[in-house]
């Protein structure tokens, strides 16, 4: 019985990250469904909304991008929607005196989903791109995101979101897993747009159809993940398009990663019990992107715990040497941890590790949320 469940929880712990990235990948070319691009003669209106709070730093800058987006001036408008900000972030924005640039000043901090619905219904374009304030569109990046819509089946489109190293100052070891990691997520969200549709989008910059824009349930956590989610259960694709490209500096802590890695894994629980009843038997392929890629993932550390906890129980030579790995593993990953910048030696054992305790953290914090009031505030990506 203990070989069995050993063998389960290998079964479980490989699966998302050797057996199902070829298999979407055969999927992907033995059933494929791509989207019909075109580039409409009348392009659409698009409202751009940028939900701030304290972005001081970044705002001027975000909004000269957007700006100097090649999108007709007279089917754009821009709205800066804070929430509650403290620093110069309304007066920057105030400062733009430009027709398309609209500021809704917030003076009560209510968490970025109040504002971004109030933004939602103040808007006026066909299509919202969604986009963070600290991120940098390429300047072709909307048009390639609406080219997408001339396809009826779309409801949402992500773009992708890279490391930008010009703005970087510094990229360690751990920033490098991070980068790898996004690269393996690029990877599948590549095979599963062409499948059938991707999980989520990159907060950084995704675009929708406005009539599209569902009500969110209170607490949402991973908006950016829930959203396109519903839409895609309204019998909608969500798409992935590779070519429009967002960047954003990488200037996270190990600290303050680990706390946004917290967040979100409490969100993909807080989003499992939210959207397998949504999503339902209505789309076959669509449950099956979501619990090859979320559901069987958000459980890893407990199939960890398992093949770590299990080999001694099992006894024999072969167990011995699987628990003696696992257990340099883990060190070499507490190593990490306990220097500012860590190697690459150590780089991957450590974002590994941080990783898996996020997820449990998140887990337990998604139950305690549930026996008292919740309400996210804003944090920075």
């Amino acid at each position: 019985m203990l070989l069995i469940v050993f063998a389960l929880a290998v079964f479980l712990f490989l699966y998302p990250l050797v057996i199902y990235p070829p298999l979407i990948w055969a999927l992907a070319r033995l059933f494929p469904r791509p989207v019909k691009k075109s580039r409409p003669a009348d392009l659409p209106t698009v409202t751009v909304i940028i939900p701030a709070h304290n972005e001081e730093a970044v705002i001027a800058r975000k909004i000269e991008n957007t700006l100097s987006l090649d999108y007709p001036k007279e089917k754009l408008e821009i709205i800066v929607a804070s929430d509650g900000s403290t620093d110069r972030t309304v007066a920057l924005a105030r400062g733009f005196v430009d027709s398309s640039v609209f500021l809704l000043d917030f003076p009560v901090r209510r968490g970025k989903l109040s504002v971004l619905s109030d933004a939602v219904v103040r808007s006026r374009g066909d299509i919202l791109l969604l986009t963070d304030a600290s991120a940098l569109l390429r300047p072709d990046a909307l048009l390639l995101l609406v080219e997408n819509f001339s396809d009826p089946q779309v409801g949402c489109v992500s773009g992708r979101y890279v490391i930008a190293r010009d703005v970087t100052p510094h990229l360690d070891g751990r920033g490098e897993s991070e980068r790898g990691y996004f690269e393996f997520e690029v990877f599948q969200r590549r095979q599963e747009s062409l499948f059938h549709s991707t999980l989520g989008a990159h907060g950084a910059g995704y675009a929708l159809r406005r009539n599209l824009f569902p009500e969110l349930p209170t607490g949402t956590i991973n908006d950016d993940f829930v959203i396109p989610m519903l839409i895609l259960s309204r019998g909608y694709r969500t798409v992935y398009e590779d070519r429009a490209v967002v960047a954003e500096a990488h200037l996270a802590t190990t600290r303050g990663e680990f706390r946004r890695r917290i967040r979100i894994s409490q969100g993909n629980f807080q989003q499992i019990r939210l959207l397998l009843p949504a999503l339902g038997f209505k789309d076959l392929r669509a449950l099956f992107i979501f619990f090859s890629h979320k559901v069987v993932r958000a459980f890893q550390p407990f199939y960890l715990l398992l093949i770590l906890l299990l080999p001694p129980l099992l006894g024999g030579p072969v167990f011995r040497g699987v628990f003696a790995l696992q257990a340099v593993f883990y060190l070499a990953g507490l190593a990490g941890f306990l220097v500012s910048r860590p190697g690459r030696l150590v780089s991957v054992p450590l974002y590994f590790l941080t990783g898996n305790a996020a997820i449990l953290y998140g887990f337990f914090r998604q139950i305690r949320s549930g026996k008292s009031s919740f309400r996210p505030q804003w944090e920075k990506s």
